[in-house]
């Protein structure tokens, strides 16, 4: 078990992923959190040769300074393991690491970059065709994590957007039991 991140190690994770991110990489803590929840909760195991340059953008970046990597992949590692022990902890307690800003109405949950990790973590994890049920708990998240709802998303008012939060917490906490169950019982 690896200790948790301190406040100032996700800063320089964070640090790290803009510094060395591009258009297609991962850029902040919430969608790396949606992307190692996903991952977490996929049918199969995903080592991290593979998701390390899809966090990238598809290649691991080109580091200034040796030490740069050294942390990069060491705090990813940490990072993945923490999102994972605490699905494993306590799936019905589990927070996904949603963004926050502030709205006319105060202070607004902010879910796109988390699902968009989400989504791109399924998709790294080959995620197959779904039942019914839990498609539509995918669904319930890929609403917000994918370019082509955008329009749809559009055509929301902020209170369908943040009335759309339980479900996402709910959709990420079920695809996670789900997969293990379905894990369990091989």
């Amino acid at each position: 078990m690896l200790p948790a991140l301190s406040e100032k190690e996700l800063d320089r994770l964070e640090d790290l992923l803009i510094t060395y991110g591009n258009d297609y990489s991962v850029l902040n803590l919430a969608e790396l959190n949606g992307f190692f929840t996903a991952l977490a909760s996929s049918p199969s195991t995903v080592t991290p040769e593979h998701w390390l340059p899809a966090v990238a953008g598809g290649k691991v970046p080109k580091f200034k300074k040796p030490a740069h990597e050294e942390a990069y992949v060491a705090l990813m590692l940490r990072y993945a393991s923490q999102v994972k022990e605490a699905l494993d902890d306590n799936v019905d307690q589990f927070e996904p690491l949603f963004e926050e800003s502030e709205g006319e109405q105060g202070t607004v949950i902010v879910m796109e970059e988390w699902c968009f990790g989400y989504m791109r973590g399924t998709q790294v994890a080959g995620w197959s065709e779904l039942p019914p049920e839990q498609d539509a708990l995918l669904k319930a998240i890929s609403l917000h994590g994918l370019e082509d709802n955008f329009e749809l998303l559009d055509q929301m008012s902020e209170e369908d957007i943040q009335a759309c939060v339980p479900q996402v917490i709910q959709a990420a906490r079920q695809l996670y039991s789900y997969h293990r169950l379905k894990n369990w019982n091989l």
